[in-house]
């Protein structure tokens, strides 16, 4: 009984780190995708961008592909095009594996685009517009807000309907959150968790979303460390204890951008606390480092690994302090 719930905890644990977040742009080149795809990830100019797991580029093929945080990003080719005919581009690309899709435009909005989205909307998928460059906006005598209704007004005019349009500037960061936000709010379940954690938070509130969800997988993990603690090989305790930690610290490590480069430039900082807390995380975020947390805690542990053959009780203790550790 004990092995079955320690199975269905951990395969909760596996759910929220194996669920994948698949999202599709489109649009015309030149529109800043790649950038937004970073931007949505968290990476700066001088550290590792976005993977690119997959690109072929034949003359059948050309589908970019992206992956970081459990995010995974495809940059579709033009619809309709030579190389991409309407009627295989479907299931060339496997459109329905994608969760949602982004329309991404800087410019003119594409008779192409119109085409696609049609086709998106008929067969049920969610899509964002979203004019990227909002920095770039500009024409003499005519104010931001006047600029940006125009864009609407030319959407609405291609697409036949009115719709929601987000404007994202990538080089002032402008936007980004309400976009974050927005692919938030078309997720449900373990995606939407990922995308949480995955996701830069650009404001407070998504930052107190990603806590929640942070403080969720913690206390998931304790509860395995609870029905382990009454585990009844001698030892194999400590074991799943080591796995389970290592892999939270480097789940909320992912979750908050905390990577070795920004851990170096957070201990150098004329704050205290700052240096103290990137200093745990450093320490304490490998094998190792969880080894010796819990040696901190080898009194506990002797306790529970005593206290775990006494019947009912005994196995109490154990699974508590199994807890309140992790």
């Amino acid at each position: 009984m004990i092995d079955e719930a320690v199975k269905e905890v951990r395969d909760e644990l596996e759910k929220m780190n194996e669920a994948i977040v698949n999202i599709a742009l489109f649009g015309q080149p030149g529109s800043g995708k790649s950038s937004l795809i970073n931007k949505i990830c968290g990476f700066k100019n001088d550290e590792k961008e976005a993977a690119v797991v997959g690109v072929e580029t034949d003359k059948t093929v050309e589908l970019a592909w992206h992956e970081a945080k459990g995010l995974r990003f495809a940059d579709l080719p033009g619809y309709g095009t030579k190389n991409f005919p309407k009627d295989s581009y479907f299931q060339k690309f496997d459109i329905g594996q994608f969760d949602l899709f982004l329309c991404v435009t800087s410019g003119k909005f594409h008779q192409a685009d119109t085409e696609f989205f049609q086709e998106l909307k008929q067969r049920g998928k969610v899509c964002i517009f979203v004019v990227n460059k909002h920095d770039e906006l500009w024409e003499d005598d005519a104010t931001i807000e006047e600029l940006e209704q125009r864009k609407r007004d030319d959407i609405a005019k291609q697409i036949g309907q009115r719709v929601d349009v987000l404007f994202t500037s990538c080089r002032k960061n402008t936007g980004l959150d309400e976009l974050i936000n927005e692919i938030r709010n078309n997720l449900n379940g373990a995606k939407r968790e990922r995308w949480e954690r995955g996701a830069k938070a650009y404001s407070i509130k998504f930052l107190e979303e990603k806590r929640v969800v942070c403080e969720k997988y913690v206390a998931r993990a304790a509860k395995v460390a609870a029905l382990n603690g009454v585990n009844p090989i001698p030892g194999a305790d400590i074991a799943v204890d080591l796995t389970t930690m290592v892999a939270l610290f480097s789940s909320i490590r992912e979750a908050y951008g905390l990577n070795d480069s920004s851990l170096a430039k957070l201990e150098m900082s004329s704050i205290p606390v700052v240096v103290q807390t990137a200093n745990m995380v450093t320490r304490f975020a490998t094998k190792e480092g969880a080894l010796r947390l819990l040696q901190n805690y080898a009194k506990a542990e002797t306790t529970k690994m005593i206290s775990k053959y006494i019947p009912f009780v005994g196995q109490a203790i154990a699974a508590s302090l199994g807890y309140l550790i992790t």
